[in-house]
């Protein structure tokens, strides 16, 4: 998720089981820690594949997590042994706000390493958009009344219900995506291909559907009370101009994409694209990762410019929307 959702959640989740014995500074620790497993995007690795598939790695294990609450829990106290008469709560404070983060991470459709260093395919379970107001703003109106009434029971109260609504919406993100699935298991072309359902931006109302095949994927939309049929838009995967080319980096990025890839050919070089993230036309992961395309030589991947959005071009989207 964007930063600020995680601020506005570690705060929160710090507030409803600290801010009784520690006051409203216990915000301002959860806000910190609840953003701190993404500062991982300042390390900088030998190649662009190496960036992307490496984010949301180590910082957002949940064993990491664990230790390291721990471990600073044992500092504070040996720095601040006062804290001891409020230790239970003193340990929630830290460790709520790191391990919410990547839990809340794994909702989205990018994948995050829950089980780093264990090499399996990063988490995800694509039921909200990285950007949802619907989520973010009850928790933010908590965080900031609790800011300035931190003594009032009414705003705690308010804080542990906004906290329930974001926990709920979650839950039924995935109950619609469930629901979207078993409804697919029907459709001809979802069926025979590997199907992935995610949130369209800004909410959990529209779902893209993405049905992968060896040279061909399709693309829909639907809502999880849609009964009609799909109306597939269809799309070439380029998988027939890699002509057995294979690298480490190509490697990686398959299992991270879980092979949703598609690829094109551009100025004599391979470009590899991510298909979960982002919309038909848009899609802001693209890599080249060769060049040579009468016979592709492996090359240190760059990330390719991110295209422009034209929502012109979002036709089957746009008519989807303008029905429902």
């Amino acid at each position: 998720m964007d930063s600020l959702t995680q601020i506005v959640l570690g705060a929160s989740v710090s507030g409803a089981v600290g801010i009784k014995p520690f006051g409203r500074k216990v915000l301002i620790t959860g806000a910190l820690l609840g953003t701190l497993p993404d500062l991982d995007v300042l390390l900088t690795y030998q190649t662009a594949i190496e960036d992307f598939t490496l984010h949301r790695g180590f910082s957002h294990s949940l064993l990491v997590l664990s230790l390291f609450s721990v471990f600073l829990y044992w500092l504070i106290l040996y720095f601040k042994p006062a804290l001891s008469a409020h230790k239970k709560s003193l340990f929630l404070v830290i460790f709520l706000p790191l391990i919410t983060h990547p839990l809340l991470d794994a909702f989205t459709t990018y994948g995050t390493q829950l089980l780093w260093p264990l090499d399996i395919q990063p988490t995800s379970w694509s039921s909200i958009f990285i950007i949802d107001p619907l989520y973010t703003l009850p928790l933010m109106f908590a965080v900031i009344g609790l800011w300035f009434r931190e003594k009032t029971l009414k705003w705690q109260k308010i804080n542990r219900i906004m906290l329930a609504f974001s926990c709920t919406y979650l839950i039924l993100g995935q109950v619609q995506f469930w629901n979207i699935q078993q409804k697919l298991t029907h459709d001809p072309i979802a069926k025979n291909g590997h199907l992935f359902i995610a949130p369209t931006p800004f909410n959990t109302r529209v779902w893209q559907v993405l049905s992968y095949h060896d040279d061909t994927y399709y693309v829909s939309f639907t809502t999880a009370l849609n009964d009609q049929p799909l109306s597939w838009q269809t799309y070439e995967t380029g998988r027939s101009l890699i002509n057995g080319f294979d690298s480490a980096e190509l490697q990686r990025l398959e299992w991270f994409s879980g092979g949703l890839l598609r690829f094109t050919e551009q100025n004599d070089q391979l470009i590899a694209t991510d298909l979960r993230i982002g919309l038909t036309d848009y899609y802001p992961f693209s890599f080249s990762i060769a060049e040579d395309k009468n016979n592709w030589q492996e090359i240190k991947s760059n990330k390719m410019p991110e295209p422009v959005i034209n929502l012109s071009k979002l036709t089957e989207l746009m008519r989807f929307l303008s029905k429902i």
